[in-house]
């Protein structure tokens, strides 16, 4: 704690001397020598290097069943310590707890592709993930705390349904003809539908469970891929408009953004989990509307569809975070919107852009956009609200 802050708070009259005096001594109870953590964390750090620089050196040298075989006994190593200390260190540190897992789940998972090394596998990426997954998630969503353990796991999740979509849709980038699965309209609308149900588990759990604020991540990550996915969609327009699935797929996919939003309505009764079930459902009334338009011939040329589509979900954004007093979300969404009006505007006045009016036109234009979205944030933006 600053003493400068404490003397200026003090004389502004919010604290008084006492209490600015149990402040000093609280803190100097609890004082970290930063520096001297910060040798030991570069001295940890330099010899977990030379570890590793030593280990790889010699990488050829050692048998693959021996590589295999440290590693399998740090992976059982490292579970008898969790078994033992995790729960004590779960109510102590989140940041302890936390490693502890991430360092397991990532052992875990470069087990898998040590076997593939050794043993010269050529499974598919979808195999071993999912097998991870299968493995340990258990484990990192029943004891997981904050963001590195939300984080893999959803990255996990996401990880094992692109590469499985992969043997099917790769081919689309370099104009090959990559085999389709047996039921595609089936297929491409369920393997999108991943983060929307991670959002509903999450959403679910947080009034069920002694960790709320894990469960608040991991929805809030999933709404994270689900906006980002939404929008790019809406910015790759028409990418699979030519396979005659893709009306089919969408609906799939809007029923799941849907089914999404009821179960958030359901259990979460409170301005964000109405904000947040308005959003999903506008999305899922957006996308099949630009799946039926991409089968309209010509309805999807120019940049006013597109530009269309993508200001209203996050104008959706906007107004759900307007109501829901989400702060940051709001300004994003604001400037994201800008952000799009802008590129409109180059793209409309595409003609322009050769003469100096045109430059300066657009010029113009931006920077009106710029003050009208710093005075829209200052003047409408709420105050961030704790705990949504």
């Amino acid at each position: 704690m600053s003493e400068r802050r404490l003397r200026a708070w003090q004389d502004a009259g919010l604290i008084d001397a006492g209490t600015a005096g149990r402040i000093r001594e609280w803190e100097a109870a609890h004082h970290r020598p930063l520096g001297l953590w910060a040798i030991i964390g570069l001295g940890a750090l330099a010899i977990g290097l030379g570890i590793v620089s030593v280990v790889a050196a010699n990488w050829d040298a050692i048998p693959g069943e021996t590589r295999l075989a440290i590693h399998f006994a740090l992976m059982v190593g490292l579970a008898c310590l969790l078994w033992r200390y995790l729960p004590d260190a779960a109510a102590k540190n989140d940041y302890f707890n936390d490693g502890a897992l991430f360092v397991a789940a990532v052992l875990g998972l470069s087990f898998f592709g040590h076997i593939g090394q050794v043993y010269q596998t050529s499974s598919p990426l979808w195999q071993p993930l999912l097998a991870w997954l299968v493995i340990f998630s258990p484990l990192l969503l029943l004891f997981g705390r904050g963001w590195p353990v939300a984080g893999l796991w959803l990255a996990g999740v996401l990880g094992a349904a692109w590469s499985h979509a992969d043997e099917y849709g790769r081919g689309w980038l370099w104009g090959q003809s990559m085999p389709q699965p047996a039921w595609p309209t089936l297929y491409w609308g369920l393997i999108a539908t991943p983060p929307m149900a991670v959002a509903a588990l999450a959403a679910f759990m947080r009034g069920r469970s002694d960790r709320p604020a894990f469960w608040r991540l991991l929805e809030q990550l999933a709404m994270i891929v689900i906006l980002t996915g939404a929008s790019i969609a809406i910015i790759a327009g028409g990418w699979d408009s030519g396979t005659h699935h893709v009306v089919g797929s969408a609906v799939i996919r809007s029923l799941a953004l849907a089914g999404t939003a009821a179960v958030i309505w359901a259990v979460r009764q409170g301005r964000s989990g109405q904000a947040t079930a308005g959003i999903l459902a506008v999305a899922a009334v957006l996308h099949v509307a630009q799946a039926l338009l991409s089968g309209v011939e010509g309805a999807t040329r120019g940049p006013w569809i597109g530009a269309l589509f993508f200001l209203l979900l996050w104008s959706a954004v906007a107004a759900g975070a307007l109501f829901a007093q989400w702060r940051r979300l709001f300004q994003g969404a604001i400037a994201l919107l800008a952000l799009r009006i802008i590129i409109l505007s180059f793209e409309l006045n595409d003609d322009l852009l050769g003469s100096g009016a045109g430059l300066i036109l657009s010029g113009a234009f931006a920077m009106a956009v710029a003050w009208g979205t710093v005075r829209i944030s200052r003047r409408y933006a709420p105050a961030e609200r704790n705990g949504e």
